[in-house]
């Protein structure tokens, strides 16, 4: 036998009997990372488990195809990497990703949206954006917002001063304060300001108002008088520009509170 197909068949063997040993994937990868909508530390044992799933059947089990769970991880993003067998993917098929981030028995964040994969023309890898279970979230940054109004041009006089009062308004007669703050040296429209952020909580399941009074002269001049003009979304706690609070004032002469 020839020198060189000796060698090539003992490779071969060395590579059956490595497989056979630790094992071998003839299997294709899906990766991405787990997200949320900001970077966030995790606690001490925290488990996140990526599964590849065929959800094609709405009134059936969906069919896990692959899986990969990454043990201690210390905060999100974390990046993934799932082996599955594409004979087990139907081309026809709905393909999808789910994610979850759990501590022994309690989850803490979950994708709630569908990120479709591999199929119907969607992409072979993706990020897996992941909310959190928790009713309030703790903030981590400045609750940045802007003040506009139509009704005064130039700058504001000197003793010009902002009162902003952030309110919790989801159950009827028990509305309360969250945050609130004054600023000075106002100079012009738009006025930006951040609200005091530490030990501030922000819940994706609460409602909430803007109260913005502008005084100078020793008189309240500006404010939001329609409570449903001071209504404001605040989703998730703010994460740089992708967030802010914005409303107008309009001036106590022409527009008295409601």
């Amino acid at each position: 036998m020839p020198w060189f197909l000796v060698h090539v068949l003992w490779l071969a063997i060395l590579a059956g009997a490595a497989c056979a040993t630790f094992g071998c994937s003839s299997g294709d990868s899906i990766s991405g990372e787990v997200r949320f909508h900001r970077e966030v530390d995790l606690p001490d044992g925290a488990t996140v488990t990526v599964k590849l799933l065929d959800t094609s059947l709405a009134d059936a089990s969906a069919v896990e195809l692959g899986a990969v769970v990454i043990e201690d991880a210390k905060s999100l993003p974390v990046a993934f990497s799932i082996e599955y067998d594409p004979d087990e993917v139907d081309s026809r098929a709905e393909i999808t990703l789910q994610a979850r981030v759990e501590v022994g028995d309690d989850l803490l964040y979950i994708n709630d949206t569908v990120h479709p994969v591999l199929t119907r023309g969607n992409p072979r890898n993706s990020d897996v954006q992941v909310i959190s279970v928790s009713e309030s979230d703790q903030c981590v940054e400045p609750l940045p917002g802007q003040i506009h109004s139509s009704f005064w041009e130039g700058d504001l006089p000197d003793d010009a001063v902002l009162e902003v009062r952030l309110w919790d308004v989801s159950e009827p007669g028990e509305r309360f304060v969250v945050v609130e703050a004054s600023f000075d040296n106002l100079g012009s429209f738009p006025i930006d300001f951040e609200l005091p952020h530490e030990g501030v909580e922000i819940s994706r399941h609460h409602r909430y108002e803007l109260q913005a009074d502008i005084w100078f002269d020793g008189e309240l001049q500006f404010h939001i008088p329609n409570p449903e003009w001071r209504r404001t979304i605040l989703p998730y706690c703010p994460d740089g520009d992708d967030l802010m609070i914005v409303n107008d004032v309009f001036p106590v002469s022409e527009f008295p509170a409601e």
